[in-house]
């Protein structure tokens, strides 16, 4: 067993002390070669400079968060590992849950497949959505979101012989973002979260169907001072690369390669599963053919 302690500090080229952190790792190794990490974060100072997009330095409130990770015996023919990420902010500013699993399977020497899921999940009060003017001043628009994210990793290396090998890599991905509780940035750096934003309440803000947009009347005079568009998301990637490398000489290499990729967006859906089948299955790939050679001179 072993531990570990860690602090760290960070500031930007104009001096400004933006980061804190302590970080207490403890490592096991078990006698069947498995091994158990468990990590433990407190983050007290979190100040972020592109948060708003080229706006003021923005306050994150305190952050604690906790990891613990799983992996076997990578000398099996079949070994895996797994983490569980969970962080957690005061006042609720934000949280995030991750899951990853991956599976490494070696049937024979020369082949090695591997596979890693993952899911998250990242709700937040004070997501950038965009930002406009009022009275010729800059307005800073956030929102709360709910996000979650589903990912899988697929890697295929095969060696036919040390100089001829075949690699594959293939990674769908799918997320969506649902807005809402929208607000404009007051004071960027205060101490306490609610100090930082002011909520539009029904009277300012309305949402307009015809025009798929939020109107601002932030005075409440009437008359719309500001809008943006609806940010909701649901996107959809795949990507995959399929290279055949051949050393045809020592030092010198001809490289093959097939890429693919599939990306489309859409309105918000809840469910990750319908998103998958409307927005992917329903895309025509791109696909990109490449040949590279290099040739070693010798001198």
């Amino acid at each position: 067993m072993s531990s570990r302690f860690l602090q760290f500090s960070s500031f930007d080229f104009q001096g400004n002390y933006n980061r804190m952190e302590y970080r207490l790792n403890n490592e096991i190794g078990l006698l069947n070669n498995w091994n158990l990490e468990l990590g433990v974060f407190h983050k007290p100072r979190i100040l972020e400079t592109t948060t708003l997009r080229g706006g003021p330095i923005w306050r994150f409130s305190e952050e604690n968060a906790f990891s613990f990770d799983l992996k076997t015996d990578e000398r099996k023919r079949l070994s895996g590992f797994g983490r569980i990420l969970y962080s957690q902010a005061k006042e609720n500013n934000f949280s995030m849950k991750n899951f990853q699993m991956g599976l490494i399977y070696q049937p024979m020497d020369a082949l090695t497949i591997a596979l890693s899921p993952e899911y998250s999940v990242r709700p937040n009060k004070t997501q950038y959505v965009t930002k406009t003017e009022f009275n010729g001043s800059p307005r800073y628009i956030m929102a709360s979101i709910d996000n979650n994210t589903l990912s899988a990793s697929l890697r295929v290396n095969y060696t036919i012989n040390p100089n001829l090998t075949v690699q594959y890599y293939g990674q769908p991905f799918v997320s969506n973002g649902n807005y809402n509780n929208f607000k404009y940035v007051t004071n960027s750096a205060a101490s306490r979260l609610t100090d930082r934003y002011h909520i539009y309440d029904n009277n300012q803000i309305e949402f307009s169907d015809l025009s798929n947009t939020y109107q601002v009347d932030e005075d409440q005079d009437g008359i719309f001072d500001y809008s943006f568009g609806k940010p909701d998301f649901s996107v959809i990637q795949f990507r995959s690369n399929l290279v055949l490398r051949w050393e045809y000489i020592p030092g010198s290499e001809l490289f093959l390669v097939w890429s693919q990729g599939i990306s489309s967006s859409g309105d918000y859906n809840e469910s990750l599963t319908e998103n998958l089948n409307d927005y992917w299955l329903a895309q025509k790939p791109s696909n990109t053919f490449l040949i590279k050679a290099t040739y070693r001179f010798l001198l």
